[in-house]
């Protein structure tokens, strides 16, 4: 198999994985299904991950590292501080309507549910003091109300965690890829975030842009 089909495997792998993890969780996701699903032999996954641990690892480090080139990208930016947290905002909504499978695995973790010794809470610690740092630094430069920086990430992760995971249970179809209330969330999730950010009616986006 040429080092091109190679790559294409295991992005499938860890495609189809994901979604199983997501789904079942790590306790309950099997690897023969996984290959069955992939169109391959189980013996064949062993030859791109050494185990189901290894393979829950790929899964989380490729989901950490797009977020957080996605939150580094938005932040060095050059527009005004509303702007970018809006567009923080926004490119979080994606990320989460593009691979839901991923915050129902970040839920899972919180109960116990991984590979024996894992550990990313430093990781999630530093891309989370990233954001908040960037509030709080908006705060210090008077760009920004005085609300607590964490709480309100936290709020913005939960809100829009809810809204992928639990929701659809409550109102069937809800927050289906594609579809209208995506973007209801998106703005819903922005006027949360610009009221917080401006202590009430927030500015108008493309007048805070020209300010930048």
């Amino acid at each position: 198999m040429t080092g091109a089909g190679e790559h294409g495997t295991r992005e499938r792998i860890l495609a189809v994985a994901e979604t199983f993890l997501g789904d079942f969780g790590y306790h309950g996701t099997r690897l023969h299904q996984i290959a069955q699903q992939v169109g391959i032999q189980k013996a064949s996954l062993f030859h791109y991950f050494a185990s189901k641990a290894d393979l829950y690892h790929a899964v989380i480090e490729e989901g950490f590292g797009e977020t957080e080139q996605t939150v580094r990208r938005v932040l060095e930016a050059p527009t005004a501080p509303l702007v970018k947290a809006c567009a923080l905002v926004e490119a979080y909504v994606d990320m989460v309507a593009a691979h839901p499978a991923r915050t129902k695995i970040f839920l899972r973790q919180s109960f116990g549910d991984a590979p024996a010794g894992f550990e990313r809470a430093l990781d999630l610690q530093r891309l989370l003091s990233l954001v908040v740092g960037f509030i709080a630094d908006g705060q210090a430069a008077r760009a920004f109300a005085p609300v607590d920086p964490l709480a309100l990430v936290l709020s913005i992760i939960g809100m829009v965690a809810f809204f992928f995971t639990s929701a659809p249970v409550v109102v069937p179809g809800f927050a289906e890829p594609g579809s209208a209330s995506v973007a209801r969330i998106k703005q819903h999730a922005v006027t949360v975030v610009q009221r917080c950010l401006t202590d009430g009616e927030p500015p108008k986006l493309a007048a805070a842009e020209a300010a930048a």
